[in-house]
This record gives C-alpha cells, structure tokens and sequence, in this order.
C-alpha cells in the first residue's frame, strides 16, 4: 500500500514537475512573444488630397513622411471613403461604414432612422482595433479628431479601448483655440473620459496633439508594446497655421489651381505613379478659371493655399518631434507607422458649412479674413473647389464623391525593422477596411470573431452580435508572399446616394447630375484613373457584373439610401472666392 502511494506520489510530482515547467515555458514564450510585438502609431491626416504628400508628388516640403516612405512601402492604390466619420468607422473595426454606425455622415434622413448601421456612434456590434489590442496586451492612447459619436460616454475614445485620450469629439473647430466650426454647435473636447472644462491657453492642433502622445508614450508601461492613434485635424478648415510657415509658401502658388493641377500630374508622372499618357483633368464649368479672377480674389486664394500648404508641413515637423521621441526611446525601429488622408480634398467652403448646419451666415463677420491676417487667429477660411481641382490631381471631383479624387488616399507604411520588405511601391487596389486586419496580424492578436466569415456573426456574453471583419490583412502583400487576393477582391461603397463599385482596375460609378449622368458608368482606372471615358455601351457585360455585386454589397452591409438629397448631390452654384 505504502509503495503504491509513493509511486503515485512520485507520479504525481513528476506530473505537477511537468505542468510547472510546461507553464514556465509557455511564459517564457509568451513574454518573447511580447517582446516581438511591434509597437503601432496611426497617422491621419484630415481632408488632404493624393498628391499632398511629397512623396506622391507635392511641392509642400514634408521630409519626415518622406524619410518613412524611404524606409516602407508606398501604396498608390489605396481606398478609402469619401468623407471623415465613415473612413474612421472603416480604419477602427475593418469593416464596411455601414455595419459600424456610421452608415451615413453624421446626420441621418427620415428612413435611415432605426435601421442597424445608421446608429450615429460606432454601435457595439463591432470591435475597435484599440478594444482588441488592449485585450492583446497593448497600452493604447489616442489625440485628435474623433468623429464618431458624441452623444454618450460609452461612444467616447474612453469607452472603446483606448487608455488615454484627449479629443475633439466632433468634426471640426479652430487650429488655434476653442471656437466651433458652426456657432450652434460647439465643440467638445474629452480628456480621458471627462469633459475639457479649461481649455489650454496655448493651443495649436496639430503641436498639441503629438504632444499628446508624446507624453502618454512616454507615462506608459515600458513592457508593454503601445497602439497611437494620432488623428490630426489638419488641413481640414478653417485654414490656420504659424505665421512663419505661411510666409514660406506665400509665392508657390500665386500662378492658380490651374497651373497646380497640371504640375502635381507632372510630378506624379516623372515619379512612376501614374502613366506618362494620362491627361490633365478637365475643370468643371462651375469651378471658375485662375484667368478669370480679378486680382483681389486671386490674392486671397493664392494666400489661402499657402495656409494650407503650411498646415502639412507644420504636421510633418510634428511627426518628426513624434520619430525623434521613438529613437530616444529605442523603439522606432520595433514601430509600425501608416499615414494616410481620411480622403480627398474639401470643396466645402464655410458658407456651405453653415447653410448645411442652419446656423446664421452672421458668423462670419465675427471673424477678420482680411488679406494680412488670413490663416492667423481669429480668421476663417478654406481652399474652395479650386484648389481643391488642382489638390485631386490627375482624379475626379473631391470629398464628399465616390469618385476616384473623393477616395484615394497616399497610404505609406513604414513597417518594423525586422520585416523583410520585398518592394518600395504597392499597386495593388487596398482599402481602408484593410488597415486593422494588418495591424492585428503585425501585433499577432486575434480578432474575438476571426473564426466567422464576414456574413456571419458570433453572440457575445451580452447577447450583443460581433461581426468579424471584412478587411484582409496587407502583412504578407507588403513581405512580397501574397497578392493575388486584392485583385480579385470586390469591394462597394455608398454615402449620400452616391454609388461606386470596385473589383481590380474595373469601377462603375453612379453619380447625381450634373457631377455624373445619373446612371451607372463604367471605367477602367489602369487607363483612366482620372474616370473621363465611359465604356457602359463597349463593355456593358462588365458593367452588369459589377452591379450584380453592388447588389449584394447591399444586402450584405444593409444600406439604406438617403431618401433626400445631400449637399455632395445637390446643384452646384459657380464658385467664389471671399
């Protein structure tokens, strides 16, 4: 009896022996593992256009964005929505806009009301990419624009994974103090969870949102890998930026949006973006030409331009301030950084942004826009659809449209060191859905829902339904090892009414007149990247697939068209410059 308690005994401890070194091992593992997480920082910029960034061509100095392509990967087919709040839904669960929430911008019309996806705030439906990186070990921090829901707590930063937080809830204010973009909507700024009730006596957007995180990187847990979303607000108006930087860009652009446009296609030409063939984009009639100007008005937006052009290079020295903190530190190297453009460039002037939000058109005379004082304090303006023509070169239209110079973006990834990076340059046709799917597969952290299709949906303790994503992962498209799934990949899009559908270089776009026929169209963006040719009649057999997946696209994300015009569908009227 007794030998056969010491021989389970002895087994006994042998198998307690066995656990404990199984447990030690797997720590050991695990604490490696942790070890090779990179550290992830998201860069957005706010309303800039493809060619903003000196890397795809612009003439606007930003040599540490450059300095991170040089050392990653450029994507010169990157997609995203055409406005802030649906882009953010998109880049925070990898997921089509209409399954988050943001199913429309913001406001939604009489039959969105009540519909799932038209909630108005990322619903809980879907996770964010900070609420599973969090859960992944990751310290997570966010500064800047937040866009997606302001009403409750539990829809703030705060509320969905990220740590540490101080934001502009809403879409837009001032760069240089409090005051809101529409006097009847004042702006809400949150710092981790808790209304701003003092706001910083020295304040300019884009100085304090790095700073920001700069400060929270440094007050984290240095074992811990960290997640940054820094979400400028810039160049998004009013127009702002120090005094200095303007002055440095007060002659560029005093020759018009005119002559912008057909320099930046030059630029994108000699650089191998697009090819030496593709023409110039035609102006449309209600966009005025430079030559038409009288001399006032072309002072005034020329120096608006600059003040634009002076927002990104004040932005590109903060992510330099942001790159020498991480070299400081050792972590640069073990750091994933993406910038990108939420979309492309803003027509909306301010006039439009009152008449749209019902506040009085009093508003601007509170603000001095005289010559001299344009993009300093209390001055309120924007760069209008000319320079926004010439900013969208060599694409179609702007924010707001599905078309190609509403949805393209420059994406640049600056991947870890330790990757082994096979090109410089990516073609292949990317959405912005992608984004978190490649920051979980970067951070080796596995979605809740990963086991699901994209249809399906997996019931939570909360009986709440999470959706897995619908994004794919770009980690093995950027090593070189796959790519043949992006080309075959359809992807849809809807806001405001406006349609497109894209599968590899075939898009068919549906937009309102006078901006489209109002009917289907159909191109072919390897050769037409600027949408001036449409092959419906020559190639309706591609057409009539595409909008036999546009259908399903529908089903699958259940959207819910606007049933009444927009501002992006609505008539044109000529444009002015004030």
């Amino acid at each position: 009896m007794k030998i056969k308690i010491i021989t389970y005994s002895f087994i006994a401890f042998s198998l307690l022996s066995l656990n404990l070194l199984f447990i030690s091992c797997s720590k050991v593992e695990k604490l490696e593992e942790k070890e090779k997480k990179p550290n992830i920082i998201l860069i957005v910029l706010d309303d800039a256009g493809y060619s903003d960034l000196g890397p795809f061509g612009s003439e606007i100095n930003t040599p540490s964005i450059d300095k991170l392509a040089s050392e990653g990967v450029m994507f010169s087919q990157f997609n995203v929505t055409p406005n802030c709040s649906s882009t953010r839904a998109s880049l925070l669960t990898g997921m089509d806009h209409h399954r988050t929430g943001m199913g429309s911008h913001v406001v939604v019309t009489e039959n969105q009301k009540g519909k799932p996806g038209y909630e108005g705030f990322l619903n809980h439906r879907v996770t964010t990419m900070a609420e599973v990186l969090q859960d992944g070990g990751y310290y997570t921090m966010m500064a800047g624009k937040w866009h997606l829901g302001n009403k409750q707590a539990n829809t703030w930063p705060s509320g969905r994974g990220f740590e540490r937080s101080f934001v502009l809830l809403n879409g837009g204010a001032s760069h240089w103090d409090n005051t809101p973009l529409f006097p009847n909507k004042p702006g809400t700024y949150i710092n981790d969870g808790k209304p701003v009730q003092e706001f910083p006596k020295i304040f300019y957007s884009s100085d304090f949102y790095t700073e920001k995180i700069i400060n929270y990187i440094e007050q984290g847990e240095n074992k811990k890998p960290f997640f940054a979303y820094l979400s400028f607000t810039a160049p998004h108006n009013p127009l702002h930026a120090p005094d200095e930087l303007i002055k440095k860009y007060q002659d560029q652009y005093k020759d018009g949006w005119d002559q912008l446009q057909l320099r930046r296609l030059e630029q994108l030409k000699s650089i191998g973006l697009i090819d030496p063939q593709i023409a110039p984009q035609v102006r449309p009639e209600w966009i005025p030409a430079w030559d038409d100007l009288n001399q006032k008005e072309k002072d005034n937006a020329s120096r608006d331009m600059a003040v634009y052009a002076a927002m990104i290079d004040r932005l590109d020295h903060n992510i330099w301030l942001l790159v020498q903190k991480l070299k400081e530190l050792k972590a640069y190297d073990n750091t994933m950084i993406l910038v990108f453009s939420d979309n492309g460039p803003s027509k909306t002037t301010m006039e439009d942004y009152l008449n749209l939000a019902g506040a009085d058109m009093s508003f601007m005379d509170t603000f001095d826009n005289s010559l001299e004082n344009r993009g300093l304090q209390n001055s309120n303006i924007d760069i209008g659809p000319g320079w926004a023509y010439g900013i969208a070169a060599p694409f179609r239209l702007m924010k707001g449209y599905q078309s190609q110079g509403g949805v393209m973006s420059p994406l640049i990834i600056k991947p870890p060191k330790q990757w082994n990076q096979s090109t410089s340059h990516i073609k292949k046709p990317v959405h912005i859905m992608d984004i978190m799917p490649t920051v979980l597969d970067a951070a080796n952290v596995d979605h809740p829902a990963d086991e699901l299709s994209a249809e399906k949906t997996l019931t939570s303790n909360n009986e709440v339904e999470l959706l897995a994503m619908q994004g794919k992962s770009m980690v093995q498209l950027i090593k070189g090892e796959k790519s043949i799934d992006f080309d075959e990949r359809g992807f849809g899009s809807e806001l405001f009414g406006i349609r497109a559908y894209r599968k590899g270089n075939w898009k068919i776009l549906k937009l309102p007149e006078p901006y489209g026929s109002g009917k289907w169209q159909l191109y072919n963006l390897e050769s037409d990247p600027g949408e001036s040719k449409d092959l419906a009649e020559i190639h309706s057999d591609v057409l009539e697939e595409l909008a036999k997946e546009w259908r399903v696209y529908v089903e699958i994300n259940g959207v819910v068209e606007p049933d009444k015009p927009s501002l992006y569908s609505l008539p044109p009227k000529k444009s002015k410059v004030h």
